[in-house]
């Protein structure tokens, strides 16, 4: 009879094991493995050249309406119109009709807020007053809108000047007879920006996501021209063991971009990208506006991430509305390249043996061979391009609300004469079309700059 032994010494602990305490467990040591200096230079050359060869990028449907107003219809074009498939994307494009219309009328309230109710308060643009604020008082450029020198404790948002001016009217009405002492002695304040630059670097940054919404529209456009213009199976099947048992999951089947018929191509563009670039541009133009209209420096900041929850109502829509079918599909969509790669300039990496890549490598890669073209690449298009639309939706506020003022030798952008509307009516014509459908306004403004005495 064997009896086990009852040894119960402390054991040493192997070295030849790691604890892993994300795991939990001891694992072995992995077997390293040494690669020879060929080897490495082929996998940085693969990675290199590859980077280059798809630097045209890839498309992947946006998992929002947008993307579902695309994916689904093809999806029911390929199963032959059956009927799951054809209420999902009648759906879709039911959410999809739903997401722009809330999206404008949004702008829409905010345009009339800015052009209507602001105007019945007696309120001016803001512009470039107390700008320069540092400088007051006495400097040039220092008059507010009522014509007094702006300084740091004499500055109020407009809600609180609104309110200290009809104190001071109501004093007058109650005293008539002291209205020159009244006029000496309540000081109403002056109304301006509270950072000339902090507005600006808030501009910048809600164009970040709008330059980002941009790279969508274009990817999407560019998505719908490249597809072939022919009607594709977008649901290809897999490949598996004949014994092997299937349930119907997604992921038995591929579900690829694929082409399109040509009346398909047309309906995407008019119905999805069109609309969605038109709401980006007024989304732009009235967020610039309202950021620059805002006076108080945390006003400022939280406004230019707020703004972002309208750009971000597509998805919102699609994550939280649409059925779960749905959102599945269009997350399970495999990316389409957008890159050719029989037409790139470095070639096709598979057709290239090892020793000619290395030579491409070393040919296209060295420092020697810098060009102007790589100085170029050192600034970053996407940055340069948001600044650049930063500048021109300011420019255009400007271009559209102030003009020039001369004080002295300084020149300033001042608020335009204001005029009250004849009507609160703001129709969608005033909202999106201002320069070709302008709102009625009324002949004698009721604030205008004045020149100094």
């Amino acid at each position: 009879m064997v009896i086990p032994s009852t040894n119960t010494s402390v054991q040493e602990p192997d070295t030849s094991r790691s604890y892993d305490p994300l795991r939990e467990s001891v694992l072995e040591d992995e077997p390293t493995v040494e690669f020879s200096a060929r080897e490495e230079q082929l996998a940085y050359a693969r990675t290199t050249i590859g980077v280059t060869m798809r630097e045209g990028g890839t498309c992947k449907v946006e998992e929002s309406v947008y993307g579902a107003a695309i994916v689904m219809p093809q999806i029911a074009r390929t199963t032959g119109w059956d009927k799951s498939m054809t209420i999902l994307a009648i759906r879709s494009w039911i959410f999809l009709l739903l997401n722009i219309f809330l999206q404008a009328y949004l702008l829409r309230m905010i345009a009339k807020e800015e052009n209507v109710m602001d105007m019945f308060g007696g309120q001016m643009y803001l512009c470039d007053f107390g700008a320069f604020m540092e400088n007051c008082p006495g400097a040039p450029g220092c008059d507010g809108p009522f014509g007094t020198d702006v300084e740091p404790p004499r500055m109020y948002s407009w809600d609180a000047l609104i309110s200290r001016q009809f104190t001071k009217d109501s004093l007058k009405t109650l005293f008539p007879e002291k209205v020159e002492e009244i006029d000496a002695k309540v000081d109403v304040g002056e109304y301006g920006v509270e950072s000339y630059y902090c507005r600006l670097a808030c501009c910048f940054i809600f164009m970040i996501p709008c330059m980002q919404e941009l790279t969508i529209i274009s990817k999407m456009a560019e998505l719908i021209w490249k597809i072939p213009t022919k009607a594709e199976p977008w649901i290809r099947p897999k490949i598996y063991a004949p014994d092997e048992k299937l349930i119907g999951h997604l992921e038995e089947v591929t579900l690829k971009i694929a082409g399109m018929p040509l009346t398909w191509k047309l309906m995407n563009m008019i119905g999805v990208v069109f609309p969605k670039l038109a709401l980006w541009k007024l989304l732009t133009e009235t967020g610039v506006t309202f950021l620059m209209e805002t006076a108080g420096i945390d006003d400022i900041v939280i406004n230019s991430v707020g703004l972002t929850f309208i750009l971000n109502l597509d998805e919102l829509i699609g994550q939280s509305l649409m059925s779960e079918e749905t959102v599945n599909i269009v997350s399970a969509t495999e990316n389409f390249d957008l890159y050719d790669e029989k037409t790139s300039c470095v070639g096709d990496v598979a057709l290239l043996s090892e020793t000619d890549l290395l030579d491409k490598h070393r040919e296209t890669q060295s420092l020697k061979s810098w060009n102007l073209q790589d100085s170029l690449s050192l600034f970053p298009a996407k940055l340069i391009a948001t600044a650049l639309l930063t500048l021109v939706f300011v420019a255009d506020y400007y271009a559209c609300h102030c003009e020039a003022y001369k004080e002295g030798d300084t020149t300033r952008m001042v608020s335009v004469s204001m005029h009250a509307p004849l009507s609160v009516r703001f129709s969608w014509l005033n909202a999106f079309l201002p320069r070709f459908f302008p709102l009625e306004v009324q002949k004698e403004p009721y604030w205008e700059m004045k020149s100094p005495d």
